[in-house]
């Protein structure tokens, strides 16, 4: 069998190493440095702080609607409303704009 001689070139391609690009950011609670190659999706936290955090797991969605709050129940909220309750609203809020306007102009 004969032996097949390569050139150097070739044999320093074969026989480097393959390097990464370091990606070194700063731990946003401890301020360590670490390397990830995605460290959004650990809120750019180490593993030891980043296993340190409680995390919270919902099983369904129904359990994340609040129960009270300004919204809660708009729906029924808008039929209590009667249309004389509209109106005085509006009167109102047009005698107000009235009064700041005639200052504004005439004053």
């Amino acid at each position: 069998m004969a032996s097949v001689v390569y050139p150097a070139e070739y044999l320093g391609d074969i026989m480097k190493p393959t390097y990464y690009k370091a990606l070194w950011h700063n731990c946003m609670k401890c301020r360590l440095h670490f390397m990830s190659e995605a460290p959004h999706l650990k809120a750019y936290l180490c593993d030891e702080c980043w296993n340190s955090m409680p995390h919270y797991r919902t099983k369904d969605v129904e359990s994340q609607r609040p129960d009270k709050g300004p919204t809660y129940n708009l729906p029924h909220l808008l039929k209590d409303i009667s249309f004389t309750e509209i109106m005085l609203y509006t009167l109102g809020n047009l005698l107000c704009v009235a009064i700041v306007g005639y200052y504004l102009w005439f004053k």
